[in-house]
């Protein structure tokens, strides 16, 4: 009988505008009186301090201790990695980003591959059925709907608006004020589409527009497979959650551009470094200080890659619920299995180029 006793070592996340956490302390505990043991770097930004981590009965250590850490400590984070070390020894479990064919992609799994680790990509913990086990789906469409509807109605209002630069919310009701003191009732004169309205992304974003009236068509599989591009172009609002992996679907090119009612499009997948982005029509990820660009006369897009990191609490108290269940079974349970075959299959796909 195998004894539940794994090593978490939860990092510091790189990125500055990074205050999720992969694992609250309040589930951290949880873990703890199943026989993990749970290791916290200090974190400035983390949404949860670290005195709750410790009260929880983690042990806190200095940022970057993960880079050093022994072989047999799995290091539990969110977003990407820091390019440095060029060795990664240990199990890591984080949204990786590499498994599109994205820019850098074989440089990272060589970091694996140099040091012997295996990387368990949160997008690819996937239960029998290949349902991802966590995810921030949610929370990335609702605020993903909201920063395209906040700008909107600054311009609508011709007030200054998000345009100048964002920051994390302490909670949803901040973000639906600053909405509403833009928007007041315009909202009912809008009309949307959100891709994807099916999934967890696309609920989000449509609860969120319809809390303000906005008129919203609800598109999945079925309109996609034979896409109205006409009746898309119509709207004055594009909210994209659908999650590409592999070719097929092209929503907006460069030739629609100035072909089109829309004014807003907020792509909530965010993947312009794919060769399966179906909105090829931006290069890079917009960014918290510059939240948006422009695409055509009137027409602006915003696609900022951590958006349920505007909402930290929220958001990270929703995926550590939705994750405790699979690290409560780590690392032999079927999505363990599942993102170390899909890490498998890339690590030898790099080996034979």
């Amino acid at each position: 009988m195998n004894i539940y006793s794994p090593h978490f070592l939860l990092r510091d996340e790189a990125r500055t505008t990074e205050r999720r956490a992969a694992l609250t302390p309040q589930d951290a505990a949880k873990l703890i009186e199943k026989g993990a043991e749970i290791t916290v770097e200090r974190s400035e930004k983390r949404i949860f301090p670290d005195e709750a981590y410790e009260a929880a009965g983690c042990v806190l250590i200095d940022a970057e201790s993960w880079k050093t850490a022994p072989a047999d400590v799995t290091i539990l984070g969110l977003k990407e990695l820091p390019e440095d070390p060029e060795k990664l020894p240990c199990p890591m479990i984080h949204f990786a980003h590499i498994y599109k064919d994205q820019s850098g992609w074989e440089d990272e799994i060589a970091r694996f591959e140099r040091g012997g680790g295996v990387l368990y990509d949160l997008e690819y913990l996937t239960n029998e059925h290949g349902r991802r086990v966590a995810a921030f789906g949610y929370w990335a469409g609702w605020m993903g709907a909201a920063m395209a509807l906040w700008r909107m109605g600054a311009r609508l209002s011709d007030q200054a608006g998000p345009e100048a630069g964002v920051s994390s919310f302490a909670g949803r009701e901040d973000v639906e004020a600053e909405i509403a003191r833009h928007l007041g009732d315009k909202g009912q004169g809008l009309s949307a589409v959100v891709i994807g309205a099916k999934g967890r992304s696309g609920t989000g974003a449509v609860e969120l527009l319809e809390k303000f009236g906005v008129r919203t068509s609800k598109w999945d599989i079925e309109e996609t497979q034979n896409l109205d591009r006409e009746a898309l172009l119509a709207h004055d609002i594009l909210v994209n959650c659908v999650l590409m992996t592999g070719p097929g679907l092209r929503l907006i090119g460069p030739e629609d551009l100035n072909n089109t009612s829309l004014k807003m499009i907020s792509d909530v997948s965010c993947d312009p470094f794919s060769d399966f982005n179906p909105l090829p029509i931006y290069k890079e990820p917009t960014s918290w200080e510059e939240p948006y660009i422009e695409l055509a006369d009137g027409l602006e897009l915003t696609a900022i890659d951590n958006l349920p990191s505007m909402l930290p609490r929220e958001a990270s108290e929703d995926f550590s619920e939705q994750l405790l269940p699979t690290l409560l079974t780590y690392p032999d349970s079927v999505p363990w299995q599942n993102a170390k075959a899909v890490f498998d299959l890339h690590l030898k796909k790099a080996q034979q180029r």
